[in-house]
């Protein structure tokens, strides 16, 4: 399916009138072409990224369906007064309270997609080694905002402080950004210092210094009322670190 009906603003529009802060909209071969999809193909964080699905012991990785065109992408703001919308608990559906509310977010729009506008979709699910997108470099394409030297989706309206989820289409559309938007030029960088475990000792973000720190937390994890994270029931709840995010100054005090 051919874009003709600026279904690209349809849509943006859509998922904005559902809840999402931003949105927008990049082409899978774009998306193919990024640096993510290039370096994590040749040396995969998860190792479940590396199986065959149809037998645990092959490793080939995950392949995108041929179908699957473009990747409609949306942003849900994450203020530092509201913490609790990424906290983790294995009794919360989605695991924490914010992805709850965008994986209906993503229902929601999947079906309004087939029934409106005759376009067949797949909600995706976050991890890339389940057969998710890469999403920062998919808002990146969709013109959401630039990955920072944080390691971070940077978007003008909220900084780092958002949430992503994202969908595959079976339609051609046309491509919502990237747009020229450069935060980190001429930025001190207080991200980088104010991490706990020095991940940016390099100058470049190293993953395995995040997980460590995240890892701790997982060990430390709270019983909390359950009412906290929308739930009836209390629940163990751990609170991913967001020291980097919460430093970056754009947009700093934007959505508090």
């Amino acid at each position: 399916m051919k874009s003709e009906n600026n279904f690209e603003k349809t849509i943006v529009g859509k998922a904005k009138e559902l809840g999402a802060s931003l949105a927008g909209i990049a082409s899978i071969k774009d998306l193919k072409a990024s640096p993510s999809y290039e370096v994590y193909g040749k040396k995969p964080f998860y190792e479940e990224y590396e199986r065959d699905s149809s037998d645990y012991h092959e490793f080939k990785g995950y392949k995108w369906r041929d179908e699957h065109k473009s990747v409609l992408v949306w942003a849900l703001s994450h203020p530092e007064s509201e913490p609790v919308l990424d906290w983790w608990s294995l009794k919360v559906k989605g695991f924490t309270p914010g992805n709850g509310v965008m994986r209906m977010q993503s229902k929601r729009l999947r079906i309004w997609l087939g029934e409106e506008l005759g376009i067949k979709a797949l909600s995706l699910p976050y991890q890339i080694e389940y057969g998710g997108a890469f999403l920062k470099d998919s808002a990146h394409l969709a013109g959401l905002g630039v990955i920072g030297k944080n390691n971070l989706l940077v978007t003008p309206e909220f900084g780092t402080r958002v949430r992503l989820r994202g969908i595959f289409m079976e339609a051609e559309l046309k491509p919502t950004g990237p747009s020229g938007f450069d935060p980190c030029n001429g930025c001190k960088m207080p991200c980088h210092t104010a991490c706990p475990r020095n991940a940016f000792r390099s100058g470049a973000f190293e993953r395995v210094y995040c997980k460590a720190e995240n890892d701790e937390r997982y060990d430390n994890e709270e019983m909390l009322d359950g009412s906290i994270m929308g739930i009836e029931e209390a629940s163990m709840v751990m609170k991913p670190c967001r020291f980097c995010e919460l430093a970056c100054p754009v947009a700093q005090g934007a959505s508090l």
